[in-house]
């Protein structure tokens, strides 16, 4: 067998170096590499440009989902967000494409599966990814073009950036403000505690790395002038990565590249890159921050203590400390996790806890969120790297981390090239090698070595070189009441500052430059230039994937590359009491938390590790495709190597039959804890989702579930918990008596039905008698009958007066939501094209070009049946909402929509509907819905067959002089959002 695997391997490897032969030239780029990667199925080709000296890496691999990135090193040059603002411009016209926003426009043009940009700490990347191979070449001439040529115009620099503008565009004696995409999101990024505590680390340990998105008080001082010099040094090709990941020719797009980048020359460019400044001393930092309102004010503290530790150069010492990290910090048997939050020194753990090697140094931090003393958290974290140096490393443990990482190799994910490109553009951007990554079983091989050699001193020895008696980093912020307040307070200052500087003449500028803003989104443009798709390229007949039914039991075969995964569900349909549905996440994530009678949920999870993927438990609701009935159930998942599956149902075992939460209450604390610390970042994240969840809650009974389940009801519930932590006798009642009560109405053989993907029959027999194993073991006694769930209204129906939910947040999040129709109604799909109809046609240019918001558009969720609008990090919340009560009036009179108009919209949609799915989604889809393939292949065919006369009869059947319900999180606006007009609802 050996002798085979090394003729196979040679035999791969000569058959790659005829196709890819080291020295080659290809349109202009030299072949440096061809390395094969057998464990990961791809080989990875290294090229450079000679004539540029722009760097080129291929992953050939038997996969359609092609990906192709182009990125830039942007070290930024201060705080002003130049980065993000020419990210956000290079988006928004160039030579060939001279359109307003052709990014935007090209998205429902193409079939990609992903398209952004995005902003690192010193580069900006521009990545799609698609299955069509016409696709896949007119997304790469747009967005090389957008990158190499942007027009960078004025007023592009004004939208997405910042600008003075009238408050009312109209009124040149209307106050002046601050608007703008860019501005508006990082105030909105702000606003979120754990972004700005992280920024501000960043600032505090890295100063030479400025803040690349932006901080607002400084974004007002960046200059139109300073984008143009800014592109003019970075979006070079010299200075550039690109990079393609699939089934794809190769020949085709370095042809592309060569084209393009032939008029440049080459340009010396320097390292650069920027690194932290030497810590010679322990250094100890504490600054003011963000007040989280969801959590007491005794526990508003952060803090973390980082430690310098060498350089990511050393690919495999960065390695092992990572592994280092894992074995200290992640899971709930982690040395830190056990004495710093299991011991309440702190609620979790820091945004910036861990290994981070992105940068020219690798920091290993420890932090916590929700101290309450400082020295005692110093004190716990020294002591404990001092402890470890005296105890010997669990071999179960480093056994399970080096499992979970030949796992993920095997694991087969749909977005496999776009998480290749994640990894590696950070060290790429700073002339790391971006082959080591990939080098897997190099890694671990040399590692198994190590450790067979020196044990668990290779991990001790690096405590000694780096940490133990080393200088640290401490830094801490304290959130402040008045925080929010003397933001707002700055901004007021910093614009009246800039006013006050203006003449009669700076101020009719400003509001004629506002007034041909207005103008330009206004204009109807031309977009013929840009390449599309069309709804031919669109086949009629859908993906479908075969599953057999045995019993209970289904299953599909399939190439899961030796892997098996179980997932079974119980419906809890009129089987709860209706006061215990909002317990049922809490009941779920225990399960995976708090351990049993005979053994703690450390030694569980290490079980876990060391034999599975991972087992989970969660709560779903979702409607009837046909009758939009609410369907309640509990899921649990489980996925392992074939050799081992057998492992999940012993752990399903312990979580279900044998979790303790008397026994583990302590432990119950220490979760609702958790849950609670991370709120308000949460809503400052997903704001419009909070929203729309809310709003919807007042439409259908599933809605109204989900909103209890993980909405706002949600986060009033876990914070209310957490007050009866202290109070013994309240925590027993009020958490561990129902957490007991839910154990027994959910763990029960009775109506459960499972779903096994796997490859083989044989695995297949196995595991089917593996089930039956496994449901003899669970309780089965007959199921008491309650409230039904379809009747249960858990929040009040819409009244007509929209709610306001307080945030002290610096821009606010909205939801509009209308009542549709079930899945399978005709009418679905007409009201799913008109949702990407207003968001393309209409509110993208209403409320982000326009209003300022960072995103906003419209939504039509299928299987629920709600019709919903939303805003994103909004500065002007009521606008929004105003543009969205006109939107049927403006699809019925104002619109002049086209069949163009309707196919793209058409494309958008199959997006999502054609993406690649992995192996361990093929077919999954009726098990958790209901919807069968035949119910999905019908609403593809209505898709398709929509027409403007469809869009325009669902409009005023369901939208137009419709009852609404409005949501919108934020802060309070004077004089507008009060009571009785408003619902106001502070938590």
């Amino acid at each position: 067998m050996l002798r085979f695997q090394r003729f196979a391997s040679g035999y791969a490897q000569a058959s790659i170096l005829r196709k890819y032969p080291v020295g080659g030239i290809i349109h202009g780029y030299e072949i440096k590499r061809a390395v094969p990667v057998p464990e990961l199925k791809l080989t990875a080709v290294d090229l450079i440009h000679n004539q540029t000296g722009a760097k080129h890496l291929h992953i050939d691999r038997d996969d359609k989902n092609n990906v192709f990135s182009i990125s830039f090193k942007t070290n930024p040059p201060n705080c002003t967000g130049v980065p993000h603002v020419l990210e956000h411009t290079t988006l928004c016209g160039s030579l060939k494409y001279p359109v307003r926003d052709p990014f935007f426009k090209m998205l429902n043009r193409s079939l990609a599966n992903f398209m952004n940009a995005m902003t690192g700490h010193d580069y900006t990347f521009f990545p799609f990814s698609t299955t069509n191979a016409k696709d896949f070449e007119n997304l790469r001439n747009v967005y090389l073009d957008a990158t190499l040529n942007p027009l960078l115009k004025a007023e592009d620099f004004y939208q997405e950036g910042w600008r003075l503008e009238n408050t009312d565009v109209n009124d040149p004696k209307s106050d002046l403000t601050f608007k703008g995409v860019v501005y508006n999101e990082m105030k909105g990024q702000v606003s979120n505690p754990n972004y700005y505590f992280w920024t501000k680390f960043q600032e505090s340990i890295y100063p030479s790395l400025n803040n690349s998105g932006g901080d607002p008080t400084k974004i007002t001082d960046l200059k139109y002038e300073d984008l143009l010099e800014f592109h003019h040094k970075n979006y070079h090709p010299s200075n550039s990565r690109t990079y393609t990941y699939g089934n794809l020719p190769l020949n085709d797009t370095l042809k592309s590249l060569h084209e393009r980048f032939i008029g440049y020359g080459k340009r010396v460019q320097s390292a650069n890159v920027a690194t932290p400044q030497p810590l010679s001393n322990n250094r100890d930092i504490i600054m003011d921050g963000q007040f989280d309102f969801m959590l007491p004010p005794e526990i508003q503290l952060k803090t973390s203590m980082t430690w310098m530790c060498g350089s990511p150069d050393d690919y495999y010492e960065t390695f092992l400390l990572k592994i280092l990290g894992n074995l200290l910090l992640d899971g709930h048997s982690s040395k830190f996790y056990q004495r710093l939050i299991e011991s309440n020194i702190g609620l979790d753990f820091s945004v910036n806890t861990g290994v981070e090697s992105t940068t020219a140094l690798n920091f290993f931090t420890v932090g916590v969120q929700g101290a309450k003393d400082l020295d005692l958290f110093k004190k716990t974290v020294l002591q404990t790297f001092e402890s470890i140096l005296n105890e010997d490393f669990d071999r179960k443990k480093i056994d399970a981390i080096i499992h979970q990482l030949e796992l993920g190799k095997k694991d087969q994910k749909s977005d496999f090239g776009m998480q290749i490109l994640y990894s590696i553009i950070p060290g790429w951007t700073n002339n790391l090698d971006p082959l080591n990554s990939l080098m897997v079983d190099e890694l671990l091989a040399r590692f198994r070595e190590d450790l067979k050699k020196n044990g668990d001193k290779i991990f001790k020895n690096l405590l000694n070189k780096y940490i133990i008696g080393k200088p640290y980093h401490q830094f801490s912020m304290e959130g402040k009441e008045d925080f929010s307040n003397n933001l707002e307070l700055e901004e007021e200052e910093r614009l009246r500052s800039k006013v006050e500087t203006l003449d009669a003449e700076d101020k009719d500028i400003i509001f004629k430059r506002g007034q041909a803003l207005q103008t330009m989104q206004q204009k109807k443009e031309d977009v013929s230039c840009l390449p599309t798709l069309t709804i031919d390229d669109i086949p009629r007949n859908g993906d479908s994937y075969e599953v057999q039914k045995d019993a209970t039991i289904n299953y599909r075969l399939t190439d899961t590359n030796d892997i098996t995964y179980i997932r079974a569900k119980r419906s809890l349909n009129d089987s709860i009491p209706l006061e215990l549905y909002p317990y049922l996440p809490l009941f779920a994530e225990s399960l995976t938390t708090l351990g049993t009678t005979t053994e703690t949920y450390s030694d569980i999870e290490d079980s876990m590790r060391l034999y599975t993927g991972g087992v989970s438990a969660n709560i779903n609701v979702s409607s009837n495709p046909i009758t939009l009935q609410p369907h309640l159930s509990f899921a649990f998942d489980g996925w392992a190597l074939n050799s081992k599956a057998n492992h999940i149902f012993d752990i399903w075992k312990k979580l279900l039959i044998e979790t303790d939460f008397q026994k583990n209450s302590a432990k119950m604390k220490t979760l609702i804890k958790s849950l609670s610390s991370s709120n308000t970042s949460s809503v400052a994240d997903s704001g419009h989702l909070y929203a729309r969840g809310y709003a919807s809650a007042g439409l259908n009974t599933t809605s109204a579930i989900n909103e209890t389940l993980s909405g706002i009801k949600q986060i009033q519930l876990i914070s209310k918990l957490a007050t009866y932590i202290d109070d013994e006798g309240l925590f027993q009642r009020e958490v561990i008596d129902k957490m007991n009560l839910l154990k027994l109405y959910i763990i029960n053989s009775r109506g459960l039905d499972f779903f096994v993907t796997t490859d083989t029959s044989v695995q297949n027999e196995e595991m089917k008698k593996e089930i039956q194993k496994f449901t003899a073991v669970l309780p089965s006694h007959p199921v008491r009958k309650f409230d039904k769930t379809s009747d249960c209204n858990l929040l009040p129906r819409a009244d007509g007066v929209p709610t306001l939910i307080t945030f002290p947040f610096q821009v606010h999040y909205t939801a509009q939501c209308l009542t549709g129709v079930p899945y399978t109604h005709e009418d679905g799909a007409p009201l799913q094209v008109l949702s990407n109809l207003l968001t393309f046609r209409h509110l993208h240019r209403e409320v982000r070009e326009k209003g300022g918001a960072y995103g906003g558009g419209a939504t039509y969720s299928a299987l629920p049946g709600i019709f919903s609008y939303y805003s994103y990090r909004d500065p002007q919340p009521l606008r929004s909402l105003d543009i969205f009560n006109k939107s049927a009036e403006y699809v019925l009179n104002g619109s002049k929509w086209v069949k163009n108009d309707l196919d793209e919209a058409k494309l958008t949609i199959f997006q999502q509907i054609d993406a690649p799915t992995s192996p361990k989604g093929e077919g999954i889809t009726e098990f958790f819905s209901g919807v069968t393939d035949e119910m999905r292949q019908k609403r593809r065919e209505q898709l398709l067959d929509v027409s403007l006369s469809d869009i325009n009869r669902v409009a005023e059947k369901y939208l137009l002089s419709k009852n609404s319900s409005v949501a919108v999180v934020g802060p309070l606006i004077d004089g507008e959002t009060v009571e009785p007009a408003w619902n106001i609802k502070t938590l």
